[in-house]
């Protein structure tokens, strides 16, 4: 089974944007304790995403460089 960030219809920009949405929220203060808690878990799941995605094209980089060595 495909993990999410190996779809190709993974966007990294739209994800890290939402990320910068979240924490604006979270600066804001109007969070409630529950839409905090949601809010917080969504961001640590899209920064999972993130991270696997990124860790994806570093493997990537590494590949293409010692296939040009």
């Amino acid at each position: 089974m495909a993990k999410k960030t190996e779809k190709k219809d993974f966007d990294f920009a739209k994800s890290y944007k939402e990320l910068q949405k979240i924490a604006e929220e979270f600066e804001s203060g109007g969070l409630s304790l529950d839409e905090g808690l949601k809010k917080f878990e969504e961001g640590l799941k899209i920064a999972k995403q993130c991270k696997e995605y990124i860790e994806k094209i570093e493997n990537k980089i590494v590949q293409i460089k010692k296939k040009y060595k």
